[in-house]
């Protein structure tokens, strides 16, 4: 496993975001299917094209194909999904964090950039209000 942080800025989170995510499958005739279980997780840190996150959920290799997620999780006020594969994986506590590189979606790169701005704005204006 790679850790490649090649980003122009990663946001971690004080808290971390509550997200979940579903397997997608990749079957033989080159069609995704996503199998439809989803799974509770938690966002770290992100960058336009990668994830950070943490789950219990227990997640097997496979070293003929990356494993790929749907992740869904809403930053600001917008439910943001993308899709990823899993670039790196290592045990932490009772679970595992895993390194999520979003496959090449420019919208969503647009929407996370965009997201992450509106939802800084509000943090420094209820931090400079308390």
């Amino acid at each position: 496993m790679q850790f490649k942080r090649q980003e122009g800025f990663r946001f971690v989170f004080n808290e971390p975001i509550e997200a979940s995510f579903v397997f997608i499958d990749k079957d033989e005739q080159a069609n995704d299917k996503i199998i439809n279980i989803s799974h509770p997780c938690k966002i770290l840190d992100l960058s336009p094209r990668g994830i950070k996150i943490y789950t219990n959920v227990e997640i097997g290799e496979s070293k003929s194909k990356p494993l790929q997620l749907e992740v869904q999780f809403v930053l600001d006020v917008t439910n943001i999904r993308v899709i990823g594969e899993v670039v790196w994986s290592k045990r932490f506590g009772q679970g595992k964090q895993l390194g999520v590189q979003i496959v090449d979606q420019p919208d969503i790169v647009d929407l996370i950039i965009n997201e992450m701005k509106q939802r800084r704005k509000k943090e420094v204006f209820a931090k400079k209000y308390k």
